[in-house]
């Protein structure tokens, strides 16, 4: 298949890239690189530098005649998002939505949206399944939501479309700069004898997922229907127990500073995972130590 991925040199997408090329796929990464690194770009996709904003997108759509289109490039900071909430909604919603049009106009049987769990907002049910009500707590998780609404508006007929809420994504190639990946931040911080800081108390959970799970569950979605899958693993991980085991891991002694709790951050964060694994036969193949370990052993190389 002939597939564009928007944010392809970023974390997840050049990942999602790489197996998409590994299953013989024709590839097109979309980015604009305010994020992205051209590293991360496979050398056998085929790149444009552009924001997605930009009219030139639609000739790019056109000349291409992709198949499918996976959708990553975002505004991904909570924090950022209310800082600037326009910017935030010029990207996620305005940019998005020029993607969405380019696909519904030039017929691309299958279009991938990867939403978040910030979708959700500060639930009772924990864990967390796909048809629970939603209340964002931040501009980043309305932003999300909107853009499902606008798929599930726009759509129809028009366009067989597949929405993932990925749980917290970490791995090699995560930026730890800025507050999105906190398990690379902690990483990078170990392996320069930083000090850790932990925004509240550390007994936040979250249900940290391994990219490599979440690049097999998005490559999986070219051979299923449509539909709203959280792609998790379903288990509860507290900050404080995650600097734990990369205490374990490291074998160095860590320092700890707790700090203010952030505006509009989720107490506790898990999804149930039992509709992706039901209908896309998806199976978490690394746990969180395992994930973690990888994760550590490649900052260390890449030092």
């Amino acid at each position: 298949m002939k597939i564009i991925v928007t944010g392809g040199a970023g974390f997840i997408g050049s990942h999602l890239a790489d197996k998409l090329i590994e299953n013989n796929h024709q590839v097109l990464i979309l980015d604009d690189l305010s994020t992205g690194k051209k590293e991360n770009i496979n050398k056998k996709a085929e790149f444009i530098e552009i924001d997605i904003n930009d009219k030139e997108l639609s000739n790019i759509v056109k000349e291409y005649k992709p198949d499918a289109i996976y959708h990553l490039v975002a505004q991904k900071s909570i924090g950022a998002s209310f800082d600037d909430p326009k910017f935030d909604a010029k990207l996620n919603i305005m940019g998005a939505l020029n993607v969405v049009q380019e696909a519904i106009k030039n017929k691309v049987k299958k279009f991938i949206f990867i939403s978040s769990a910030a979708v959700y907002g500060d639930v009772e049910q924990v864990p967390t399944p796909e048809d629970v009500d939603m209340t964002p707590l931040s501009p980043y998780g309305l932003t999300k939501l909107t853009l499902e609404k606008y798929l599930y508006i726009l759509a129809e007929d028009k366009l067989e479309y597949t929405i993932f809420r990925p749980s917290n994504v970490y791995g090699p190639r995560q930026d730890p700069q800025g507050e999105a990946g906190v398990i690379a931040i902690f990483i990078n911080n170990i392996i320069n004898n930083i000090t850790i800081n932990i925004n509240g108390d550390g007994k936040q959970t979250r249900d940290y997922i391994y990219v490599e799970d979440v690049a097999n569950g998005l490559v999986s979605a070219l051979d299923n229907k449509g539909g709203i899958y959280n792609i998790c693993t379903s288990k509860e991980t507290s900050v404080n127990n995650l600097v734990n085991y990369l205490k374990e891991i490291s074998k160095k002694e860590v320092e700890v500073d707790y700090k203010e709790s952030i505006k509009g951050e989720i107490k506790n964060s898990c999804l149930i995972s039992d509709k992706i694994k039901k209908e896309f036969n998806f199976e978490i193949q690394n746990d969180i130590k395992k994930g973690l370990e990888l994760t550590y052993n490649w900052f260390v190389k890449r030092k």
